[in-house]
């Protein structure tokens, strides 16, 4: 399973970012591949179950089916997994941790990504998290789904309630 980003990726949002004595993300330990797991743990977490409830109508099915990461599609993750990348494995291994009021370099880039991750991932769920459900190649309008706040979905449910009853 390839990764969300690389090495070039990371430059192209920090383009210094490889000469502060790490010179590669991937070896000896792949940050990319971790970036790449905790983002699809994270969907597992906020997303999967909603996706699951949306999509799947039978009550058999939910909670049984497990998501499979490569069915993502993977260029709408770079972004996310750079700033993981950088915000989460990067930036802490660089840093001297001074007090609040005289942050570093490091301290700062730190917070800005990670603010970065979650409002990025955030941006990608209210847009749709693209996920090829019959694994054809193609991710179709209703194979991304956009995720919906527990008030909506029982909006609809009260809807449905409504007309059916």
């Amino acid at each position: 399973m390839a990764n969300f980003s690389t090495d070039a990726d990371l430059q192209f949002y920090q383009p210094d970012i490889l000469e502060f004595g790490i010179t590669s993300f991937t070896s000896p330990n792949d940050y990319h591949a971790q970036a790449r797991e905790d983002i699809e743990r994270d969907l597992r977490d906020k997303w999967w179950g909603i996706y699951q409830n949306n999509i799947t109508r039978d009550i058999a099915h939910l909670g049984s089916i497990e998501m499979d990461g490569t069915l993502l599609t993977d260029a709408q993750w770079k972004r996310c997994s750079v700033f993981k990348v950088i915000g989460f494995y990067a930036t802490p291994q660089l840093t001297k941790f001074n007090s609040d009021d005289n942050k570093d370099r490091f301290q700062v880039m730190l917070d800005y990504y990670q603010q970065a991750y979650h409002a990025e991932f955030g941006a990608v769920l209210r847009d749709g998290v693209e996920y090829d459900d019959n694994n054809d190649g193609t991710v179709t309008t209703a194979e991304k789904e956009p995720y919906e706040r527990l008030r909506l979905i029982r909006w609809r449910l009260h809807l449905r309630l409504m007309i059916v009853g």
